[in-house]
């Protein structure tokens, strides 16, 4: 396995309170006490597999902060499944989460968040997708490409012919999800699998909730990421600059290199 730099950054941005969104980075996510600060986490790795993801609990639904919460927190077990194997246990595992979801707290059962993942298993990624947060993929003298397809009302509408892409990125109907972690049926929690890829020396990927990427465009991201910077730095750069916009949902940027 190569080396990978790894880095995230979560803020809850200018005008929520609570930040529903969280992380999960081999093995580091924000525990309940540290969602609200604003705080850039950082590590090298070398394991063999890794796993990191990005959740964003949902703004229209109670709890949300619960949902990412509970759905990062247990990833830990994921991590040492094949790259062929990871699907069904992905799959299982949100099962799993969202039973628990389900389960009446504090007089509601409305929690739930989208899931955005990277496997790496040796030189291969597979990459899984629940929602609308997103996965972008670099590689060297590449533009960025977001590889991800948003699980929302306003993608299907433009893939039925009603919406056209640009009218799909403004449209109402790009916060409703119909898919998310914590769906009562199954077909809404299935998550989209790409097809493993080989990886390269300065492949990197950036996951993101909406509230980073609904503040800038996709040239804006390829700047900062065909920097020489840091992942550290590109995350702080990126959170900051969607903050500066008005920062007006809860912000993560989880950035990941190989050399």
């Amino acid at each position: 396995m190569q080396c990978v730099e790894a880095a995230a950054r979560s803020h809850p941005g200018c005008v929520r309170e609570n930040n529903e969104d969280n992380f999960f980075m081999r093995g580091i996510y924000m525990r309940a006490n540290e969602r609200n600060t604003g705080g850039l986490y950082k590590g090298t790795y070398t394991e063999k597999t890794q796993l990191y993801a990005v959740c964003d609990g949902m703004g229209g639904m109670d709890q949300g902060e619960r949902a990412s919460l509970q759905t990062v927190s247990g990833m830990d077990t994921l991590m040492s499944c094949s790259l062929r194997s990871f699907p069904k246990k992905l799959k299982a595992y949100i099962d799993r989460v969202t039973n628990q979801l389900l389960t009446p707290i504090g007089g509601s059962i409305s929690a739930g968040c989208t899931l955005t993942a990277v496997y790496l298993a040796g030189s291969r990624a597979i990459v899984a997708n629940l929602g609308d947060s997103r996965v972008y993929f670099k590689r060297v003298a590449q533009p960025l490409a977001q590889i991800t397809e948003d699980h929302s009302q306003a993608v299907w509408y433009q893939k039925q012919g009603i919406l056209t892409p640009e009218e799909a990125e403004t449209h109402f109907s790009r916060n409703t999800l119909r898919r998310y972690v914590g769906a009562p049926n199954q077909e809404g929690r299935t998550p989209d699998f790409l097809k493993p890829v080989k990886i390269n020396s300065g492949d990197a990927f950036l996951l993101c909730s909406d509230g980073l990427s609904n503040m800038m465009t996709i040239s804006e991201m390829d700047a900062e990421l065909s920097t020489k910077k840091s992942c550290s730095d590109i995350c702080r750069s990126l959170v900051s600059l969607a903050i500066k916009r008005g920062g007006d949902d809860n912000i993560t940027a989880l950035m990941i290199r190989v050399s």
